[in-house]
């Protein structure tokens, strides 16, 4: 049975939701992980909406120009987690793409040139990412072991396995991070999450190449084995290094890497259960055995045919749950998976509802994802993904009002 709000706290609520238990409301997320805030465009004029000052932006994920969310944001749209990014050592004044004032990691220095485009070069001079002239967000452009042709020559490439998920402007160590997190816990009852991220597909298309690594899952396998062996290994030494530190201040520890495209998973099921979840199998035990945390991974895109093999290697919460995807209807999705994940996101896409559609639309679609996806529990709406540029404030509005408002148990 539901309980009263006045008898849950939002640690409380989330974490009923996770176990497939009714609260008192569906917990709502907004800020609660690197894939379920906003870009700086749309919050900044949230914020200029509601008269909150909140200059200047503070900015830590760089590629994608998203937000750590104010507080007073965050409660007024009724968020019930917090997420724990990683930080810079320092941070310094800039603009971002809009020209809005933000906090960025000190380190992260790009460069504007002459045809409008900001690069950002390695120590070798050579591009690194590039966020086009009209862009809002950073593409990578190097890849930096597209060119290795064996298992040997991935020696060489330690350091960059070892650390990719760790970019050198995210410079905080966890220690420090640690003292981030417990103050954070201390000070709210929010759910707070830990963005570990822990990718190992995704990981090797950057490294390799978006095509080359498929290439490699065909034509070149034991080379693709031993470089995801070798990023499973490396991701797995630094979750003991995370789950002594940040780690013991979360409560759900999250995992990424996107599998699915618009219409199709990246691979064959077939593929994925002989040459990828192996890998995935060991990283997800490994945190879950060491944490006693549920596990929450974030996959875009139409992955419906992998969806048992994510729960079999001990996926407890699936995010974003990209319904415009193919094959991701949610009323299927909750009658056959229901029982198994809790799905965290699915309350309405980013990519054409919350753009372009009247803010009626989206309270309709909004009111029948919540009606589908929320009795039973296992539910905590967000958006499909972050909000982006040019979503327009009513549409924000919007959505969270509707999610406040109709998500009553």
């Amino acid at each position: 049975m539901p309980e009263s709000s006045a008898t849950l706290t939002s640690r409380e609520r989330v974490l009923r939701a996770v176990h497939h238990r009714e609260a008192d409301r569906v917990p709502i997320d907004l800020g609660g992980t690197e894939v379920s805030t906003m870009m700086v465009g749309p919050y900044k004029r949230l914020a200029q909406h509601f008269g909150i000052d909140v200059n200047p932006v503070v900015m830590p994920d760089i590629m994608q120009q998203c937000v750590i969310v104010d507080d007073r944001i965050g409660d007024l749209m009724g968020a019930d987690a917090k997420a724990i990014f990683q930080l810079p050592k320092k941070w310094r004044r800039a603009e971002a793409y809009d020209g809005t004032l933000v906090s960025l990691p000190d380190r992260f220095r790009p460069e504007l040139q002459p045809d409008g485009a900001t690069i950002l070069f390695d120590g070798d001079g050579e591009a690194e990412l590039c966020m086009p002239s009209g862009g809002y967000f950073f593409d990578i452009v190097q890849h930096p072991l597209k060119e290795m042709e064996n298992i040997h020559d991935l020696d060489s490439a330690k350091e960059i396995i070892d650390n990719f998920d760790r970019p050198y402007w995210a410079d905080l160590p966890w220690e420090e991070l640690a003292k981030y997190a417990k103050n954070l816990r201390e000070s709210t009852d929010k759910t707070i999450i830990g963005c570990f991220t822990g990718h190992i597909f995704q990981a090797s298309q950057y490294l390799r190449g978006w095509s080359e690594f498929l290439v490699d899952l065909v034509t070149n396998k034991k080379f693709a084995e031993a470089l995801m062996d070798r990023l499973a290994e490396a991701q797995i030494k630094a979750f003991d290094h995370y789950a002594s530190t940040v780690g013991k201040y979360c409560d759900i520890i999250e995992v990424a890497d996107d599998l699915g495209m618009q219409d199709r998973p990246w691979v064959s099921p077939k593929t994925y259960r002989q040459l990828i979840k192996p890998y995935h199998a060991r990283l997800y035990d490994h945190i879950k055995r060491t944490s006693g945390l549920p596990l929450l991974m974030h996959c875009d895109g139409s992955i419906y045919s992998l969806i048992p093999d994510l729960i079999e290697i001990g996926v407890d919460i699936l995010n974003p749950v990209q319904y415009s995807a193919g094959g991701m209807d949610l009323e299927r999705l909750k009658r056959e998976f229901g029982n198994d994940l809790c799905f965290w996101g699915g309350g309405i896409d980013t990519q054409e509802a919350l753009p372009f559609w009247k803010p009626e639309e989206i309270r309709d679609q909004i009111k029948r994802n919540i009606d589908i996806l929320a009795p039973g529990g296992g539910f905590v709406f967000g958006t499909v993904h972050n909000v982006v540029e040019g979503v327009p404030v009513e549409n924000v509005l919007a959505t969270f009002e509707t999610a406040l408002e109709c998500g009553v148990y």
